[in-house]
């Protein structure tokens, strides 16, 4: 293992967030290192479903204002179009990353943190943690006794082929990604679906109007800002309109899961269900750390947050969000460095 290998700024993590950063630092012509531990840069969105694709346009997902890849402007890219569009851009900014290293642990001693991976032990003035959500997937806790049916996470589901041959898929969540689930999986024709949900389902409004909406995104966060209106808290995105009719005519709702004994599936509101597979569709939870000016840990001075929710406003954990944040964060940090640098 190399002994140090220092840096003023560490990036964790080659996603959207890493890589905005990374371009502006390095811009700013600040010395900074991207860790990601898979081999290439936004390899968490190639791994995502297949089916799956962002909900707003290319206009609201490049992260510096240009059309690297020349994508169609007026196109809902999928998740492994997105992917592409990652790798492109870091390697036409020669962006500083290394790859398939893996951080084990992350120490703070006087001025400088220390940050120990399997190739390295890294030394910097500054780590920003741009892991974003896909790397804390959810999974509601409940006893499970004997043998239980497969159970995976929304973000480990790839295709039908992942529950070929389980008759009985039980789906965990009632908002965008379970609707997504419930398209998918009731198309091939080979199931029977379940949903499992703590609470009655709640869809969007009808495509018309939903894909104005998302059409005149940027038009309205820009009148929300202008009327200096800060939202912060979690936007709920409910199941997509084209989904109801798909769950009231082949799919039982059940109440949220209770027990879990063999494939018997207990739930809430006193069914129980032989089940084959479960697929949770129930987000990602990310460790909550209290904040200074929107990006700085409190306990920790120096250690950053971004791609976070609720950072500067609900859109900071969303790409068009990211874009925005980063050039912000990187003048903290470049006043950071500087003060650090005169105290020495």
């Amino acid at each position: 293992m190399e002994l140090m290998t220092k840096r003023q700024v560490i990036i964790i993590g080659a996603g959207p967030s890493g890589l905005a950063l990374g371009y502006h630092l390095q811009q700013a012509g600040i010395d900074y290192l991207i860790l990601e531990q898979n081999d290439a840069a936004g390899s968490s969105w190639n791994a995502m479903p297949e089916h799956l694709s962002l909900i707003t346009q290319w206009h609201s997902n490049n992260l510096i204002n240009e059309d690297l890849c020349l994508f169609e402007r007026s196109k809902n890219h999928s998740a492994k179009e997105f992917s592409v569009y990652l790798r492109n851009f870091a390697r036409h900014h020669a962006l500083s990353i290394s790859y398939r290293v893996k951080v084990r642990k992350v120490s703070r001693e006087k001025q400088f943190f220390y940050i120990e991976t399997d190739m390295a032990i890294y030394r910097s003035a500054v780590v920003v943690d741009c892991r974003g959500y896909f790397n804390f997937p959810y999974t509601p806790s409940f006893p499970v006794v004997g043998s239980p049916p497969l159970m995976l996470h929304f973000k480990d589901y790839h295709n039908t082929r992942d529950v070929e041959g389980r008759k009985n898929i039980l789906i965990v969540g009632k908002r965008l990604s379970a609707g997504q689930l419930v398209r998918e999986l009731s198309a091939v024709k080979k199931h029977k679906l379940f949903l499992a949900t703590r609470s009655p389902i709640k869809y969007s409004s009808r495509p018309f109007i939903y894909n104005f909406f998302l059409r005149h995104l940027g038009i309205l966060e820009k009148i929300i800002k202008k009327m200096k209106i800060n939202i912060k808290a979690e936007i709920d995105v409910p199941m997509e309109f084209s989904a109801k009719s798909i769950v009231e005519r082949e799919v039982q709702v059940r109440g949220e899961i209770e027990r879990i004994e063999n494939h018997d599936v207990f739930f809430s509101d006193g069914n129980k269900e032989e089940i084959d597979a479960i697929i949770f569709a129930t987000g990602f939870h990310p460790p909550a750390e209290e904040l200074e000016n929107d990006f700085e840990s409190k306990s920790t001075p120096g250690l950053y947050y971004l791609g976070r929710s609720g950072q500067r406003s609900f859109t900071s954990r969303f790409i068009r969000g990211i874009r925005e944040d980063a050039p912000e964060l990187c003048k903290l940090i470049a006043e950071k460095l500087s003060l650090s640098i005169k105290d020495q």
